[in-house]
């Protein structure tokens, strides 16, 4: 079904508040927004930007935790004529500045409002532009159109059965375009937007939360899908009954995964995997699985076929197709890409080429004979941790850039639980300056996503036959020396030195200690969710969010004795 070119999900969602006014379009656990109030509301902001000086083309940046506020500024900017630019609030100041600038926002919201901070600079024809890693060392816009948005929310919708009495809960990062998926389709077939307090990543309370707010569409990271199903094997738990359908997506899957998954409390659930970088505008490829039909016989899942008006190219070196079961590039064309990369119209060249327009994915994948492809991996250095998609060639930059390291590689290693963790090697001009310090100095300025795990500090890195790093050596070196430290049992260890134990082998550094900090240490919620799981099996009640808060194996160990 082609979409109007003409139609933007601002008008999608008038036309719902012109029919259901009263119909829910929000919901949290204390509150309900109707489309009409959502409407009013981002009409009122609206003319608060217009006074402000906020013109049509603008890029008004949004500093705001998820919630009802959010996505009333982000309709409003829209109303105003602007594009919005979201941003984590869990991403350091420093990050935050480097976004403002390298964008020309004119305006931020915050919690205290809208602020100016500048008058207009070139004008954008875009809905929102995402921020994501870059090769430079500079991470790069994505600017993405209201006619590609309104395009994908209609097939989207399509593709899940969207209808008014479903609701969809709004779990991804505002700072990750997975989380305009989870809203902007919703909110343009007339269903509600539940939205989880921030601190629910515990698989206990996400499945009350789920209850509580109806929820009938789950859309998780894969990684977090892997840790639920793993945590719910061979139980059932009716908090999730009326959910009908999970989307995955963010990193592959593997048919061990749905084997998991069919043992775990969504079993009863449609499983679709969804495939596709930001530029070609969230989701471009999806596997439908009905929770009765055959795992594909495949190592891994395969991504699927194209969502709504996308055309998908395999292609050789030389840019010519590929035959079904040949590996080859995927390319994607079609009206849902971005619009190219803000500020960079060389690297929007590069990538977005050809007549008629596609982009250049880097990814190699193979087309079966029944249609769907399946991913096997990438041409270049940029890899995808726990959802994020990260440009190796800019962490090793950052990590150069660090006073104190003379030379420095990233690598991806297993981080033991079916996904990849980021580690580096490095060599460093004194010897007193710690691994430790380096990560924190990263810290300091970059997302948590981007700052390595382990770090092995070695006198020289390992150097190919052509004098450049050598990245799987060191990565073979960091995972050697990780795996010589070995993982006890915990039996009969106080509870504060199993976690030591644990969290070593989780966060792959060896002289991890009691009062070594969790987070600094590359610790993420997504590990807390398997610690958490393990001391529970162990029979201590440890929530995911103590070790996020208290940090450091003594005081977590404190609250449990």
């Amino acid at each position: 079904m082609r979409t109007d070119p003409a139609v933007r999900v601002p008008e999608l969602i008038r036309a719902r508040v012109q029919a259901t006014p009263g119909a829910v379009a929000l919901r949290t656990s204390h509150d309900e927004v109707t489309y009409e109030q959502l409407w009013q509301r981002a009409g009122q902001l609206s003319r608060q930007l217009g006074d402000l000086g906020v013109a049509t083309g603008d890029i008004v940046a949004l500093r705001l935790p998820p919630g009802p506020e959010v996505i009333t500024a982000m309709l409003g900017v829209w109303l105003a004529g602007a594009a919005f630019l979201p941003m984590d609030t869990a991403a350091p100041a420093g990050y935050h500045d480097q976004l403002l600038h390298d964008s020309g926002a004119v305006a931020v919201i915050g919690t205290d409002g809208p602020v100016p901070l500048r008058t207009g600079t070139d004008a954008v024809a875009a809905a929102y532009v995402i921020y994501t890693s870059g090769s430079t060392g500079r991470p790069k816009g994505v600017l993405v159109g209201h006619r590609a948005l309104a395009g994908h929310s209609i097939a989207l919708a399509q593709l899940l059965g969207l209808r008014p009495e479903d609701t969809v809960l709004q779990f991804a990062s505002l700072g990750f375009d997975v989380a305009q998926e989870e809203i902007w389709p919703t909110l343009s077939a007339g269903a509600t937007v539940a939205l989880r307090p921030v601190s629910s990543a515990d698989p206990a309370e996400l499945a009350g939360h789920v209850q509580a707010l109806g929820v009938t569409i789950l859309q998780l990271p894969t990684a977090y899908w892997r840790v639920l199903s793993a945590q719910g094997k061979g139980t059932t738990d009716p908090s999730y009954d009326r959910v009908r359908t999970v989307m995955i997506g963010g990193e592959s899957a593997t048919a061990q995964d749905v084997r998991m998954h069919r043992a775990g409390p969504l079993r009863h659930c449609t499983l679709v995997n969804g495939y596709g970088p930001t530029e070609t505008v969230i989701t471009a490829t999806a596997l439908v699985l009905p929770p009765r039909d055959a795992i594909p016989d495949s190592t891994g899942l395969p991504i699927g076929r194209p969502v709504g008006e996308r055309l998908l190219h395999v292609l050789d070196p030389d840019g010519r197709p590929v035959a079904d079961g040949t590996a080859g590039e995927l390319w994607i064309g079609g009206p849902l890409l971005a619009d190219g990369y803000l500020n960079d119209p060389a690297r929007t060249a590069e990538r977005f080429s050809g007549h008629p327009r596609r982009y250049r994915t880097g990814d190699l994948v193979v087309r079966h004979p029944h249609g769907d492809l399946e991913f096997l991996g990438r041409l270049d250095n940029q890899v995808k941790v726990r959802g994020h998609r990260i440009e190796l060639d800019e962490v090793d930059r950052h990590l150069l850039d660090t006073p104190g390291v003379t030379a420095a590689v990233s690598v991806t290693l297993d981080d033991g639980a079916g996904g990849l963790q980021l580690g580096a090697g490095l060599s460093l001009a004194d010897n007193t300056l710690s691994a430790a310090q380096i990560r924190e100095r990263l810290r300091r300025r970059l997302p948590a996503y981007l700052v390595p795990g382990p770090m092995l500090v070695l006198p020289a890195l390992p150097v190919t036959a052509s004098g450049k790093i050598d990245r799987r050596a060191v990565a073979r070196l960091i995972a050697a020396d990780l795996d010589a430290a070995g993982t006890p049992d915990g039996a009969g260890q106080p509870v504060a030195d199993q976690l030591v134990d644990l969290l070593r082998n989780l966060l792959r550094v060896p002289t991890f200690g009691l009062d070594d900090d969790f987070v600094l240490h590359g610790g993420d919620s997504l590990m807390a969710l398997g610690v958490s799981g393990t001391m529970r099996a162990r029979g201590w009640p440890l929530r995911p969010s103590a070790l996020m808060t208290d940090r450091t194996p003594r005081k977590v160990a404190e609250r449990l004795v």
